[in-house]
């Protein structure tokens, strides 16, 4: 039963009283909706709360990869750079515009366009966040491959050979030194692979561990970059809903570092503390919490786990033991693979949807009473940000406490559950069997022994 005690035009008011500008004068309608909005969102990504919803989704014939950032979905991704410009011009007290410049000479467009497109690639890399199912014909007598310009990552590499009686199987990874130990010449010997490794070649290439005897195909997960922002034209971010701010907080630290005449070092560093904190939250971003098929519930293991426990889920259906392979963020397969003509398989998946944003002044929010103070603190905070200086500083500990009741829920959400924990990383696993980076904790260990 959705809330509806306060609308967002009540919560608006309280803000602008707390704000001293009841009659919207220094902090517009729009502005302060804005914030509320962010305050929202990010206690949705922090706390996973009010935004969690079961999700009824079919897989049908012929269908393998899929992902959950489509129309009617609960994650579809629909903030978009115009909207982020908007949000970064009111905290940088110009007009809030959009995609077109109509502030003063201290910034530009482009300035906030690069930025902000940077950044976002940036997270996409860090999250996982645009992994997609890429297929690209694989080389023949060759050991090298070349991949688009857009690829920030390369996950998963299977082949598909061209000889249809044999199975497609994926590959394993590896890198140079351990594939000479087993043989200082398989890259002379055309065959079968069964490695890939991209740790002796350019980030656009990899290489397989012996040149293919036959034509194939290459069956990828990659990370791609987002779509290139070209204002005033609006494209969306291409980050989770929830989490676009972290990317706002990083173009913002660059702004404000960078450009010649709105220089502002110690907002720079706030925003940059900011991004850093969202980012390393968003390596371990929650996302999908359970599924079930056929009103049963089943794992959710990640495409590494799934394919050394059957080779060949993607290929033959088996009558036991479904499960929801996780490829990235938003992106899942149904293992065993649907292939019965018209056959459909439906699955409900328990999911952290994006936070119910108000729109309209009638809108109610969706907030435990306990959160309202939080979120207002929040924005409250944001709001005073355009004001710099001391006056910024000293709205802090409003952020301090926002922070303090998030981790109050966490705390009481744990209490509640007994594999919480476990239960948030389900959409993660592949990053347990497969890392995307090196243990941060496990590095400095390195360096101490050194």
């Amino acid at each position: 039963m959705p809330y509806d005690y306060i609308t967002l035009g009540e919560m608006r008011a309280e803000l602008l009283n707390r704000l001293q500008d009841s009659g919207a004068v220094f902090t517009p309608v729009a502005e302060a909706n804005l914030y509320l909005q962010e305050g929202l969102r990010v206690l949705n990504a922090l706390t996973l709360q009010p935004g969690t919803v079961d999700f009824a989704f079919d897989f049908v014939e012929g269908s393998t990869w899929n992902t959950l950032n489509f129309p009617g979905s609960p994650r579809q991704r629909t903030v978009t750079d115009t909207d982020l410009y908007s949000q970064m011009e009111a905290m940088l007290m110009e007009p809030m515009s959009g995609g077109v410049w109509t502030g003063t000479v201290q910034y530009n467009i482009a300035l906030i366009s690069g930025a902000l497109q940077y950044r976002r690639d940036e997270l996409l890399l860090e999250s996982a966040a645009n992994v997609v199912n890429l297929l690209q014909p694989s080389p023949l007598l060759s050991m090298r491959t070349y991949l688009p310009d857009s690829t920030l990552n390369l996950h998963r590499v299977r082949w598909i050979q061209a000889d249809s009686t044999q199975m497609p199987y994926a590959l394993s990874r590896e890198d140079i030194i351990s594939r000479n130990a087993n043989g200082v010449n398989l890259s002379l010997k055309p065959g079968e692979p069964d490695s890939w490794m991209i740790t002796a070649n350019s980030p656009l290439t990899f290489d397989c561990s012996q040149p293919p005897n036959q034509p194939g195909t290459w069956d990828m997960l990659v990370s791609f970059a987002g779509a290139s922002f070209q204002p005033p034209q609006a494209t969306v971010v291409g980050l989770p809903n929830d989490w676009a701010w972290v990317c706002l907080y990083g173009a913002l630290a660059d702004v404000l570092a960078n450009s010649p005449e709105g220089r502002d070092s110690e907002r720079s560093k706030y925003c940059l503390q900011r991004y850093d904190q969202g980012k390393k939250a968003m390596t371990k971003l929650p996302w999908l919490l359970q599924a079930q098929v056929g009103q049963v519930s089943v794992d959710t293991p990640g495409f590494k786990e799934q394919d050394t426990q059957l080779q060949d889920w993607e290929q033959r259906q088996y009558p036991d033991d479904p499960v929801i392979v996780v490829g990235g963020v938003d992106l899942i397969a149904l293992g065993p693979f649907v292939v019965d003509s018209g056959a459909t398989v439906g699955t409900v998946m328990t999911v952290v949807g994006n936070a119910p944003v108000p729109v309209a002044d009638s809108d109610p929010i969706q907030l435990s009473r306990d959160g309202v103070d939080a979120v207002l603190n929040y924005a409250q905070h944001v709001a005073s940000f355009k004001l710099a200086g001391s006056d910024f500083a000293a709205t802090l500990p409003l952020f301090e406490q926002f922070e303090a009741y998030c981790r109050l829920k966490n705390e009481q959400y744990n209490a509640l559950g007994i594999f919480r924990p476990q239960m948030i990383a389900e959409g993660n696993r592949n990053d347990f069997d497969d890392p995307r980076f090196e243990d941060e904790n496990k590095v400095k260990r390195g360096a101490k022994a050194r």
